[in-house]
């Protein structure tokens, strides 16, 4: 990868970049604006290179070709075209445009799908609508170019995009899903990329972004909008009623939801953190609650939720932004959400020795989970070019419960499982620019977290009796944990730079304290409790750090370096077990990456990357954790020591007049670690694991490609993803050093389409196959299907039929599994100022009760059955206003 960077610096100085400008005139001297010029080269002019005039008849077109002369030529509606052979230097031209008048008896004028301003990218909304959609989700998973995953998350370009605003203000911050979801697709004009957006006004020119964002451009500057629904049915009672106003002004923004169903639609998914961000800040200590102990959960399958989940669910969300000042506003979203979810199921886990032996554990479930949250964000926001200050003050609390009652065989005894884990976090983040002298910007940033989370698991009868009662049978195991934090990051950065150069120097320091109380109780109490089973730690771990960065950017050219120096501290006690870590170390993580446009279609990506993240505090304990009713574990090894070199590289084209999108990536990291998991399978199944002290390494490879394509005449969306991914890992599995291999190979086809104004036709189809060995042995293969179609028939303006089918194939271990839904819906629009729809579905025709998933751990190779909700009929009403 180093190789590829110094080959595109190479090129960089071989070659100067050719830009022709000029100015476009009428007769009477008067720009014309709108004018397209477009630049091929000579003799072939097998390519080109195009502009568009601004208002001011100004254009700017980067010539890639190598070509001694170029042919210029402009033209515009109502004027006579000109040509002119220029050399190709950097020049500017001026040239004007004789009247042509051109009588049109008659002129349909149709704006573009997708048209292309800039680093903007702009498609427009009813371009992709068909008659059955009625919210905004409904139409982005049909642009091209664009992704949206299962839980909302929008991508562009493979990765999560950074802001979702509406009408250029950010109401929702990252939990976007609420708009995307309720915001009716007829109130939106145009759906807006912003490549390359940089949200800091202040530093828009001094710093760059890679990532995207997303502009929802309403078509009245003062909206109020938003929906209404209720639904009653049966099989058994059932209800999903579901309220969102909405306003939307150049001042100020609203939007409210209330939602309430017991038909399994996951409305907690529209109040999750979606953005990269997100991602980056679940590392943080305090933003996330910790997995210290629960009861043995069935999983999510990939599945609609309507499918099988079983809840009762309440959403209130409130999310509104008002203005504070001229410059300045003030932002709250708060969201409380309390549900009821019942899980049945099975599971089968089957464990691969490495002297071939399989060690297989089948379990039946029945969990009951009663998640309660309240998440509050009031944030106040002064974003303008002169100054920009962000400060976000936020309460995070759970309340969650969880009851499991697990058989493993017929004739055993059922495991009876209660778990309660509440979690509390506060923060407070701060983000200043203040702009200096000649050109220089200061960047502060400051968090403060505080966290806390008492955990208690009770499974009776006694679990683990072999380790934890010298074989013999016991009443019950009671684990209990509370976990502390203390966590704060600071920083302060200045930004300047000169001609195509910028530089960022900032320095910083991060701290965590953290201490943890756990006791595992068994009952009949022994004589002497052993001190293992307790933990009683307190741990300080700290980085100071300074990090120079230098960019340099020219039309077709960035280049970005960074070399992070960091000063590490870690000191950790558990005075019990008298066990004590301390260390200072220094590393250096250097970065590099670039980006090239190798015309105005493609561009390429390519990076590489020395880290070495330190251990999270969360992975050490020295006294013995019951994780759930079947693993115990210890990590008293010294904190987890890492070294990740990785390297990625990525090629990307998109023609928005031809609506063609492609990108293909390669990634390769290989992590380092300073310990090894001793993983302890016993014959019954249960499994205790020990961090020891060793060194290993884990190579990853993956490699994806993807291209879409809009077919407007035909209103059709088309999209094909590849991927692959390959990737080992060491383990000492029952005291014996072996290797685990996994492999995964996927193939996604996408499309919609709707050619003719009666009907429309959605097809999504996955394959997987998935392979790993333990050493010497391989585990059964597993091929995976997905096949989801939907056909849609408007036989009149106001009737419509939705006929949905979905079809899944598991083949592994054991015989093949299939599942088969059919859903029917018949929707009828009244004849009203505003939508208003009455609507018949009736779910799982079929009647399909069980649906079966695998997928493969490390040695693991774990299949889950899962009981799905029965066929059922629901009346709802439906208004967009």
């Amino acid at each position: 990868m180093l190789a590829v960077l110094g080959l595109l610096v190479f090129s960089l100085t071989a070659h100067a970049q050719t830009t022709l400008t000029g100015t476009l005139t009428d007769a009477q001297r008067q720009p014309i604006p709108g004018a397209l010029v477009e630049v091929q080269p000579l003799p072939g002019l097998e390519e080109s290179a195009v502009a568009v005039t601004d208002e001011a008849g100004r254009f700017r077109v980067p010539l890639p070709f190598a070509a001694d002369s170029v042919l210029l030529s402009a033209r515009s509606l109502g004027f006579t075209e000109q040509t002119r052979r220029l050399r190709n230097l950097s020049q500017a031209v001026t040239l004007t445009l004789p009247d042509n008048p051109t009588p049109l008896r008659e002129v349909v004028v149709q704006a573009d799908a997708i048209r292309r301003e800039g680093d903007t990218l702009s498609y427009r909304v009813s371009a992709f609508t068909e008659q059955k959609d009625r919210v905004l989700a409904d139409v982005l998973k049909k642009m091209p170019g664009v992704e949206v995953e299962a839980d909302g998350r929008i991508l562009y370009e493979g990765r999560p995009i950074q802001k979702f605003y509406i009408n250029g203000a950010d109401l929702l911050e990252s939990r976007y899903s609420q708009a995307s979801n309720n915001l009716p697709a007829e109130a939106v004009q145009d759906v807006q990329v912003l490549k390359r957006h940089q949200p800091i006004a202040a530093l828009r020119g001094v710093r760059q972004s890679e990532q995207a964002s997303l502009n929802i451009s309403l078509k009245k500057a003062v909206t109020a909008t938003g929906q209404g629904r209720l639904g009653l049915g049966a099989a058994p009672v059932l209800w999903n009623a579901n309220l969102a106003p909405m306003l939307f002004t150049p001042r100020q923004q609203l939007l409210d939801t209330y939602q309430t169903n017991n038909t399994g639609q996951d409305v907690a998914a529209e109040i999750k953190p979606l953005s990269l961000d997100d991602v980056q800040r679940l590392r943080e200590p305090g933003f996330r609650k910790p997995d210290l102990t629960g009861i043995q959960e069935l999983g999510q399958p990939p599945l609609p939720a309507s499918r099988w989940l079983f809840n009762q669910v309440h959403l209130v969300s409130a999310n509104h932004l008002v203005p504070f000042s001229k410059d300045a506003n003030l932002r709250v979203n708060a969201s409380y959400l309390t549900d009821e979810q019942l899980r049945r199921g099975s599971t089968r886990t089957r464990y691969t020795l490495p002297d071939g032996r399989a060690i297989t554990l089948t379990e039946d479930k029945r969990n009951v989970l009663r998640p309660r949250q309240l998440s509050t964000d009031l944030a106040y926001i002064r974003n303008v070019k002169q100054y920009y200050l962000k400060n976000t003050l936020s309460f995070t609390g759970s309340w969650d419960e969880q009851t499991g009652l697990l058989t493993r065989s017929a004739d055993a005894e059922p495991i009876r499982q209660q778990a309660r884990n509440p979690f509390t976090s506060l923060s407070n983040r701060l983000g200043l620019v203040q702009p200096l002298r000649a050109g220089r910007m200061l960047q502060v940033n400051s968090v403060l977290t505080l966290a806390a989370s008492p955990q208690r698991l009770t499974v009776e009868p006694g679990p683990l009796p072999a380790v934890l009662a010298e074989g013999l049978p016991y009443v019950r195991a009671t684990q209990q944990a509370r976990q502390r934090s203390l966590y704060t990051a600071n920083s302060v950065a200045l930004l300047g730079g000169v001609a195509h150069w910028r530089y960022t120097a900032t320095a910083g320091f991060n701290q965590q304290v953290q201490g943890l109380r756990s006791d595992l109780i068994r009952q009949p109490a022994p004589e002497t409790p052993a001190d293992s089973l307790r933990n009683h730690l307190r741990a300080h771990q700290a980085r100071y750090y300074l990090q120079p960065a230098l960019e340099f950017k020219t039309d077709r050219w960035r280049l970005e370096a960074e070399a992070p120096l960091s000063y590490r501290t870690l000191r950790a006690t558990d005075a019990p077990l008298a066990a004590v870590q301390r260390r200072r170390w220094l590393t250096l993580e250097p970065q590099v990456s670039g980006r090239y446009e190798l015309s105005g279609l493609w561009h390429a990506k390519a990076g590489a990357d020395l880290t070495t993240p330190a251990g999270s505090l969360e992975q050490l304990y020295y006294g013995y954790l019951l994780r759930d009713y079947r693993t115990l574990q210890r990590n008293a090894a010294p904190l987890t020591r890492q070294r990740i070199i990785s390297s990625r590289l990525g090629f990307y084209y998109e023609n928005p007049l031809t609506s063609w999108f492609y990108q293909a990536t390669y990634n390769f990291s290989t992590t380092t670690r300073n310990q090894l998991l001793r993983s302890l399978v016993s014959p019954d199944g249960s499994l205790t694991t020990v961090a020891v002290a060793r060194r290993t390494a884990a190579p990853s490879h993956t490699l994806a490609a993807q291209a879409s394509k809009f077919i407007s005449p035909w209103k059709t969306s088309v999209t094909l993803q590849l991927s692959g991914s390959a990737s080992q890992l060491p383990v000492l599995l029952n005291n014996t050093l072996t290797t685990t291999r996994s492999r995964q190979s996927t193939a996604r086809l996408r499309a919609n389409a709707s050619p003719v104004d009666w009907a429309s036709l959605e097809y999504t189809g996955q394959l997987s196959l998935l392979r790993s060995q333990v050493g010497e042995t391989a585990q059964p293969n597993t091929r995976l299907q997905e096949h989801r179609a939907g056909l849609a028939l408007y036989p009149t303006e106001r009737h419509q039929l939705l006929l949905d089918t979905e079809h899944f194939r598991s083949a592994g271990a054991g015989p093949a599994v299939r599942t088969f839904f059919l859903d029917a819906t018949y929707r009828y629009t009244l004849p009203t100022a505003r939508k208003l729809d009455v609507e018949l579905k009736a779910s799982n025709l079929l009647n399909a009760r069980a649906y079966q998933y695998t997928y493969v751990s490390s040695f693991v190779l774990v299949q889950n059955e899962y009981e799905l909700r029965p066929r059922q009929l629901l009346v709802s009403v439906r208004a967009s206003f």
